[in-house]
């Protein structure tokens, strides 16, 4: 029944899609603003096959290809420096329809997949780099868990050692772990839950969380590098890539003291300025979380803006420019350009 429904849920949206691209909806709907557009990793089908990446996290690269040359054609396609100029200036187009391209994270696949279809295009695009991993084998953590889950699952036994990962889980989460942990044997989406749960913990506790999977299930995260290094960075900044900061340690902002916050927003913006490489002063929140406080912050320390990844898009004025909203784009609601189009206007609320 759920299946049936989802597939009625999705022909519809598809519908839709294609009836207000025939309509050029998006033409109209967007004159006189800027969609900044948020992408994670490209990657390629194959690597979809073989590793643990949420839904929400990637779009193909053929998909990425078919999306850039569409916002080519229909976009005034923006740097962030211009974008910020524009804001400054007040040499607002009324009639144009703007677009800047974003990535969080850094990932090694934006410069192997990304970048060529930017270069070849000739359109900008801003990366947000956390600035401890580049040029480094670690992981994220949530990568690191979702790795290791899909890596038991895969086994001829699955998920090993339940009893053992109910305890650790217990410890965590106290009696939610029980009804968690029966999930993660057969559904991948119990994954995604773990996560979304670990983002509110210290990140001692996920790390103690991590060190008791990877012992329990008889699971090593690979030292395979999946984020740029610095070489990679100076070679896309001469290429019409700019780099803004996703602080240092890719913490979530809301769950540390304001001196971190601090020492976040401040030594990246060091790292990023003595690399010699096209520096946006534009700070990108981890998992795009923030308050007040932290937007404060944020500005007090020079930044110009930050981005959200609450959806929307801006016009004329920002409504909050330490607080931008940002069009997420992922394959599974985007993979069509008529459904690409339907996000930007802000017809697919879905934001993961």
């Amino acid at each position: 029944m759920g299946s049936s429904i989802s597939r009625l849920k999705s022909a519809t949206r598809t519908s839709i899609a294609w009836a207000a691209h025939a309509c050029s909806l998006h033409q109209f709907r967007l004159r006189g603003k800027v969609a900044i557009l948020m992408y994670h990793r490209v990657l390629t089908r194959e690597e979809v096959a073989c590793q643990a990446v949420q839904p929400g996290m990637y779009v193909l690269d053929t998909v990425f290809a078919q999306q850039m040359a569409f916002v080519r054609e229909t976009f005034t396609v923006l740097s962030f420096r211009q974008l910020l100029d524009l804001w400054q200036t007040g040499k607002w187009d009324k009639q144009a329809r703007y677009c800047v391209v974003t990535f969080d994270d850094g990932w090694l696949d934006n410069y192997r997949h990304a970048y060529p279809v930017l270069k070849r295009l000739g359109l900008p695009a801003t990366i947000f780099l956390p600035t401890d991993y580049v040029s480094t084998n670690q992981w994220f953590w949530p990568d690191r868990i979702a790795h290791l889950l899909r890596s038991a699952r895969s086994a001829e036994q699955g998920i090993k050692h339940v009893q053992q990962i109910e305890r650790v889980l217990l410890n965590l989460f106290g009696v939610a772990g029980e009804s968690l942990v029966k999930a993660l044997v057969n559904d991948e989406r119990a994954t995604d839950q773990l996560i979304d749960w670990c983002k509110e913990l210290p990140k001692d506790q996920i790390e103690m969380l991590i060190a008791a999977l990877a012992v329990e299930l008889g699971v090593s995260v690979p030292v395979d590098r999946v984020v740029v290094n610095w070489e990679e960075v100076r070679e896309m900044s001469q290429g019409g890539i700019s780099f803004g900061s996703h602080s240092c340690s890719h913490r979530i902002m809301t769950t540390i003291s304001p001196s971190e916050v601090s020492q976040e927003l401040e030594q990246s913006e060091c790292v990023l300025q003595r690399a010699g490489i096209d520096y946006v002063p534009v700070f990108c929140y981890p998992n795009g979380n923030s308050d007040v406080a932290i937007q404060a912050q944020a500005k007090a320390h020079g930044y110009e803006a930050a981005v959200s990844v609450q959806m929307g898009v801006e016009g004329t004025h920002p409504r909050n420019r330490f607080a931008l909203r940002r069009v997420g784009i992922h394959n599974d609601v985007t993979y069509s350009i008529p459904l690409f189009s339907l996000r930007l206007c802000g017809l697919l609320s879905r934001t993961k």
